[in-house]
């Protein structure tokens, strides 16, 4: 018998020949010394509804207090912890947006910035746009940092307010110097970062009594590749600063060194974006946390890659019929992890109580790394798979719950075709069957050797931990 090699990283290689597995909805889990495998392969986080509204085209969204405020395309609306929507007035444009919130008491101002239009002050009585008493040119993003509001423009200023206040002075700005190309981003995060195409500069409050609040400390080499390609300083995440570098690579910030995360499948997805014509400023990276997963989302019409931060592993994420996430913007928000859905006006929660998104499908793929006996042909009599089982839900839907099944396909020629899928079942809930999950008779390898392709998609709780295949082989 032979293991049979299930990635720990997806890596689906430039062509199939040389990929070493996909994870797909799917990501590894390190398991603890004693148990029978040294990585479980679990289902990604479901999606399901949290609230509605007849808006589309999400742009972001924030918590103040009791309410969570979106943006969506032309709108504000306001939601409540129970998902009551409440729509506060026209928001000019479809771009993601910038949002913040200071600390005035006792009501905080608010603060949305549309890199096209400009800022706007929200209230529950309308969005009335907001221009600091006609001293701020037309900003491109807005954070909240020590009682600040930081407002950069494209021209490579950036403007504080005054303190927990919308009030604005003409020379209270500063500009980044150390690179050209202006300003897309502000960050809060234990300092402000001012984010640029080609620097980060990076300003401590030094608390300057005139002008400018803050001094600057230190110049990052590093820009990045659109203003929503950095990530990490969310509430209720707090994992470091991760960013899309502007050379399209992904990099955590130690301190203030980058130190390059992606691998060459995530860097070769960016610049096939880019190359096909992609905005960068489409690009978006958000976190979530799920089972004590923190995990940094990068996504754009194109794909969706996952890094789980906790194990440095990077995974796939497809919606049904799709080759990118629904999921867009999330926020911690009401002790959930609330986001925005490209299909719907719906705000909907990343969780792992379920196995579906609102309903729809969310298959769990696991694709193996090639089984060779190169250059020799291998014949494959039997390939068994450490599949949990007894995984069905006897109050669960029928058959899908009640009597849920395994796909499993596989491929001698690299990857490039695969067979059709054998059913195999799971188990009712708790009726686990004595014999493992297995195939017989699979044929004849090429010297491609054989890949294994399992899908589940039915909604229950999926645990992979390993598989093993017997081989014999054959003259080349």
């Amino acid at each position: 018998m032979t293991t049979i090699p299930f990635p720990v990283v997806s890596a689906p290689g430039q062509r199939p020949h040389e990929s070493a597995g996909r994870l797909i909805n799917a990501y590894a889990e390190p398991l603890s010394a004693g148990a029978r495998a040294q990585n479980a392969w679990r289902r990604a986080p479901g999606l399901r509804a949290f609230a509605s509204s007849p808006q589309s085209g999400n742009r972001g969204q924030i918590l103040v207090g009791n309410t969570l405020w979106s943006a969506f395309a032309g709108n504000v609306t306001a939601f409540t912890s129970a998902g009551a929507a409440t729509s506060i007035g026209a928001l000019a444009g479809t771009k993601k947006v910038f949002w913040a919130a200071n600390n005035k008491a006792p009501t905080p101002n608010l603060v949305v910035v549309d890199p096209d239009n400009g800022a706007y002050l929200v209230t529950t009585s309308g969005v009335p746009s907001f221009t600091g008493g006609g001293v701020l040119p037309a900003p491109n993003s807005v954070c909240f940092l020590d009682g600040y509001f930081f407002f950069t423009t494209g021209d490579g200023r950036c403007f504080a307010s005054a303190l927990n206040d919308t009030t604005v002075n003409a020379l209270d700005f500063t500009t980044a110097q150390a690179k050209r190309g202006g300003l897309l981003r502000a960050v809060p995060f234990v300092d402000l970062y001012l984010c640029g195409p080609q620097a980060i500069e990076v300003y401590h409050d030094t608390a300057e009594p005139t002008g400018f609040p803050f001094s600057r400390v230190q110049v990052i080499g590093r820009g990045i590749l659109g203003p929503n390609c950095i990530t990490g300083f969310e509430d209720g995440f707090g994992k470091g600063l991760i960013l899309l570098g502007d050379d399209g690579c992904v990099y955590a910030l130690n301190g203030y060194t980058p130190s390059k995360i992606s691998t060459p499948d995530v860097d070769r997805a960016v610049a096939a974006f880019r190359n096909a014509g992609g905005d960068p400023a489409t690009i978006e990276m958000f976190p979530y946390v799920a089972e004590g997963h923190a995990c940094v989302v990068l996504r754009c019409s194109a794909f969706t890659w996952v890094f789980d931060v906790d194990t440095v592993r990077w995974h796939e994420r497809q919606s049904y019929g799709a080759t990118t996430w629904r999921a867009t913007g999330a926020v911690s928000a009401f002790g959930k992890w609330l986001c925005g859905d490209t299909n719907s006006g719906a705000l909907i929660e990343i969780t792992k109580a379920v196995g579906n998104e609102l309903g729809t499908p969310l298959p769990f793929v696991v694709e193996s790394g090639p089984v060779s006996g190169f250059p020799a042909a291998v014949a494959v009599p039997l390939a068994t798979f450490d599949l949990a089982r007894g995984v069905g839900t006897a109050t669960g839907s029928d058959p899908s719950q009640t009597d849920p099944t395994v796909e499993i396909q596989w491929s001698d020629d690299g990857g490039v075709s695969w067979s059709k899928p054998l059913i195999r079942k799971l188990g009712a809930q708790a009726v686990v069957d004595r014999k493992p999950i297995r195939v017989a008779r699979t044929g004849m390898t090429t010297n491609s050797g054989r890949r294994w392709r399992l899908t589940v998609g039915d909604d229950v709780d999926v645990i992979l931990t390993g598989g093993d295949m017997q081989s014999e082989t054959r003259a080349a």
